[in-house]
């Protein structure tokens, strides 16, 4: 069984790593991972094809589907959703045919698609990019919200990770405030509770 409590505690002492050097996601995934069990690990594997645009495949939407792990099945959920609405926005704008780029889902109610139909209309890219990765560090948080020592706040973590490295490496200034933010986040799950 896995320690948890420690693993999730352990987070925030990678704020030191951190300072002023470049952010490095691999290694902040790869210091969690060595921790988890075996099973964890293969549930924290699939999650991470989720970021790799080339297995954003309807095989990988189905398989995240059927898991098991309430936070993997729901966060792609979204993500599909989020793609969709993104992929339906551009070939709008260029007169094409979404269909030939969106994953058919079971028709359930998207509770965000308003909100992403109003940061899709937004014309500076960048507030739009900031705005649906915001979104999706909302979404994260959503998910884990009552998950304070097990595999949903870890990949929580790694999630909002995902958003710190995209910015760090697009802005460093910005990815070093978000991930003083995620960080400020995780210590303060542990105001008032002794391991």
């Amino acid at each position: 069984m896995d320690n948890y409590i420690y693993i999730v505690a352990g987070l925030p002492d990678l704020a030191i790593t951190f300072g002023s050097s470049q952010f490095s996601y691999a290694d902040v995934q790869a210091t969690v991972v060595e921790l988890l069990s075996e099973r964890d690990r293969r549930l924290v594997e699939l999650f991470e094809e989720g970021f790799d645009e080339a297995r954003l495949t309807v095989d990988f939407y189905e398989r995240t589907a059927q898991c098991r792990n309430r936070f993997i099945s729901r966060y792609f959920d979204f993500d599909a959703r989020l793609r969709n609405l993104k992929a339906e926005f551009v070939a709008q704008q260029m007169n094409a045919d979404a269909s030939k780029y969106t994953v058919q889902l079971p028709d359930n109610e998207f509770e965000d698609e308003r909100r992403v139909q109003e940061i899709l209309a937004n014309p500076d890219f960048l507030q739009r990019e900031q705005q649906l990765d915001m979104l999706k560090w909302q979404k994260a948080d959503d998910l884990a919200l009552m998950d304070y020592f097990n595999l949903n706040t870890v990949l929580a973590f790694l999630a909002k990770a995902h958003i710190v490295s995209r910015w760090a490496r697009l802005d460093r200034e910005a990815g070093e405030a978000m991930f003083r933010q995620l960080l400020g986040e995780v210590r303060g799950m542990f105001k008032g509770i002794s391991a």
